[in-house]
């Protein structure tokens, strides 16, 4: 995992200033206590939480914080002044218009529509430059971008690096054989090679440039034609090579680049003829199987690359070792054995260890894949648009799996144990295509996990599937850990609010991307303590705004990011239909003390 500093954020909040770091997840389970500095002077000693309310403060104070173990300080965190707002800003520059061929725009005020093309999109967090603190890297799509579903030409996509701080490192522009739109370009940002600093990558192909301007050179992208434009005559890119491409996360210049697992092929074998079902799109990082075998294998990130899911479905898992990617094993529904994997593929996919031997399985929408890229099980109840793992129900061992259903003749959900498929709940044949649900502890009116859904009126248990109340809540897209309790609450369109309805916290100078979907560029525990941050984007995309809480909480847990489930699924949020990560262990009302996490860091 990565080695992350102490995260240290002072923020103005209630006259005076909050403070929150992180607790690392190698500190949990011992002694540690917290001595805060202010000016370096000893201010107190936390030794129920990881943050902090300093009323007492001037506005220049600086802060620094030191865990004691054993009754022993260790050595202090760098000083960090107050922010200057209770959010940091990270100005943009929105790319350049496309060409007359291509169009398309990348600075759109949609005023209160919630638009996704033409503007910065969905982002992804890494430690680029090794120093223990997150940068973020962000994909920007022109407003003429597609859904595979649509004919047309799109603007280029671009790429860009920056650091929280503001600063842009990098940006590379993907060319014309790269479509734009939610399905084709996924992007993995993590540390694969254990060096410290995390890498990029994702699907390229001729003419994709680095952060230097050069083409993509290496492997079989030396010799291709990078000035040959593969798009047909309404839009798709259906020939010409395709590759996987890994670039230094500091730099964006190509490492290592290869030809793509799983390749088109006769495009009608993916269950249409024009272009929509060959190219979906799916990626993670996982801890699998890595070295053969189904044992846990070596416990370092691996590059799980998804193509096909409403008929094949196929995931090829890479390592990056010494600058080189080496294909490790490939999953598909056209092997023998696997069959039932195919049409069961949602718009994302998550990983999670589902069978308690330390190596990650792949839940892939209504099936399950082994660590070592063997077919798991299947429910049968085919594909879906949204989908939740978790513990859900901490009353029963292992991990659950929620997940609504689009094909008609399913049900609307089905609740069900990770490791076999096993079906807990589903409702009734639905006759609707069920196009959202989300599952989280809510409310503290009944034990563990609740669950909703768009086409299913009620709010209900995922420990009894006994309907809660009168009505569910109103959005349906995304979560965050944001207040003071363990509760998760709803965020959607640029409002965070309670499972009530009673609205928690909002940004009016904020967008959402993803049309419907209202979901912002990224959540994730970034800094401060284990909730949550969230980054959304000004209305031009002139900017991106970086929130994190200053509700005060007793409750102590380590960084999110040091749970190996929570942060693999922070890197695959950003693929297709966005979904919001869970941990390998349930917080909410009433939760046990968190597991001691089995990780290492360099």
């Amino acid at each position: 995992m990565e080695a992350l500093d102490r995260g240290l954020v002072a923020v103005p909040a209630d006259g005076g200033t909050y403070v929150g770091w992180r607790m690392l997840g190698y500190e949990y389970g011992t002694s540690v206590t917290y001595n805060v500095y202010r000016d370096g002077e000893l201010l107190t000693n936390v030794t129920d939480s990881t943050n902090f309310l300093d009323q007492g403060a001037a506005g220049d104070s600086r802060y620094a914080v030191s865990a004691v173990i054993d009754d022993q300080e260790c050595p202090l965190s760098a000083e960090v002044p107050r922010w200057d707002d209770n959010y940091l800003t990270i100005p943009l520059e929105p790319p350049p218009s496309g060409t007359a061929r291509d169009g398309g725009t990348y600075s759109y005020d949609s005023g209160t529509v919630q638009r996704s093309s033409g503007s910065v999109n969905d982002g992804s967090p890494g430690d680029l430059d090794g120093d223990g603190q997150y940068e973020i890297v962000v994909i920007w799509e022109p407003s003429n971008a597609q859904d595979n579903s649509k004919a047309g030409f799109t603007g280029p996509v671009y790429v860009d690096a920056y650091e929280l701080t503001g600063e842009r490192l990098w940006r590379m522009n993907l060319g014309a054989n790269i479509r734009a739109g939610a399905h084709y370009t996924q992007f993995l940002v993590y540390d694969l090679d254990g060096d410290g600093k995390a890498e990029v990558a994702f699907k390229t192909a001729p003419g994709v440039r680095d952060a230097s301007g050069e083409y993509l050179s290496k492997g079989p992208a030396a010799n291709d034609d990078d000035s040959q434009d593969y798009r047909n005559s309404e839009g798709y890119v259906l020939s010409g090579p395709e590759y996987l491409t890994v670039f230094e996360g500091a730099t964006g210049l190509e490492l290592d680049t290869v030809e793509f697992d799983v390749v088109r092929g006769r495009v009608d074998d993916w269950g249409d003829g024009y272009g929509n079902r060959v190219d979906r799109f799916l990626a993670s990082v996982g801890f699998v199987s890595d070295e053969g075998g189904s044992a846990a294998g070596s416990g370092r990130p691996s590059l799980l690359m998804a193509r096909g899911y409403y008929t094949r479905a196929t995931v090829t898992a890479w390592n990056f070792r010494d600058g080189t990617l080496q294909k490790v094993w490939r999953a598909d529904s056209d092997t023998q054995g696997a069959g039932a994997l195919a049409g069961q593929g949602a718009h994302s996919m998550a990983v999670a260890d589902v069978d308690g031997d330390d190596a990650q399985e792949i839940v892939y929408g209504a099936a399950m894949i082994q660590s070592d890229g063997s077919f798991g099980c299947s429910t049968g109840l085919a594909h879906g648009d949204a989908m939740h793992v978790g513990d859900l129900v901490p009353s029963r061992p292992g991990l659950e799996v929620f997940m609504p259903h689009e094909d008609k003749a399913m049900p609307w959900w089905d609740v069900r144990d990770a490791s076999d498929c096993d079906v807990l709940f589903q409702a009734g044949s639905s006759g609707a295509d069920n196009g959202r649900g989300v599952a989280a502890d809510i409310t503290a009116a009944s034990p563990g996990a609740e669950f909703w859904s768009a086409s299913d009126p009620n709010l209900r248990s995922a420990t009894t599937n006994d309907t809660i109340g009168n009505s569910k809540p109103g959005p349906v897209n995304f979560l965050i850990w944001w207040d003071a309790d363990e509760l998760r609450e709803l965020e959607d369109g640029t409002s965070i609010t309670k499972g009530d309805g009673s609205r928690v916290f909002s940004c009016d100078a904020c967008m959402s991307n993803n049309y419907t979907k209202a979901t912002p560029t990224l959540t994730a525990d970034l800094f401060g303590d284990w909730r949550e941050e969230i980054i959304w984007r000004t209305p031009n995309s002139s900017a991106l705004r970086v929130y994190t809480t200053t509700a005060v909480t007793q409750r102590r847990i380590y960084t999110l990011m040091h749970d190996p489930q929570y942060r693999m699924q922070v890197s695959s949020e950003q693929t297709a239909y966005n979904q919001p990560p869970h941990p390998s262990f349930f917080i909410g009302d009433d939760m046990d003390e968190p597991p001691i996490p089995n990780i290492h860091v360099r």
